[in-house]
């Protein structure tokens, strides 16, 4: 049986203590984002290898939103260590970091 077309899906992946990201670089296509959370890996990357105005804006889009949430991560925890003078290892690399994920 064929539908009529409005497929449609949606893949959650929920953080722990297990997880891990990597980015694969190439000289002759686009680079693939990896996030693995325990044994699940997504990748993501740009159709057709293809970068192009519609790869850019993705690309851009992507490390935005990406900024946003762990600013607002960052916001919650120092939240949780507000006042009670207890320093853990993310509130101390807090800013001095690259900007990439262990």
């Amino acid at each position: 049986m064929k539908s009529a077309g409005g497929s449609m899906a949606r893949i959650g992946l929920y953080a722990g203590q297990d997880w891990w990201t990597f980015l694969s670089t190439y000289e002759d296509h686009t680079p693939i984002l990896d996030i693995s959370c325990g044994s699940t890996t997504i990748s993501v990357s740009v159709a057709d290898r293809k970068t192009g105005a519609a790869a850019v804006e993705f690309a851009r889009e992507l490390a935005a939103k990406a900024a946003k949430f762990a600013a607002e991560v960052e916001r919650l925890h120092a939240d949780e260590h507000d006042g009670d003078g207890e320093a853990c290892t993310a509130c101390q690399a807090r800013g001095s970091g690259d900007g990439e994920a262990a």
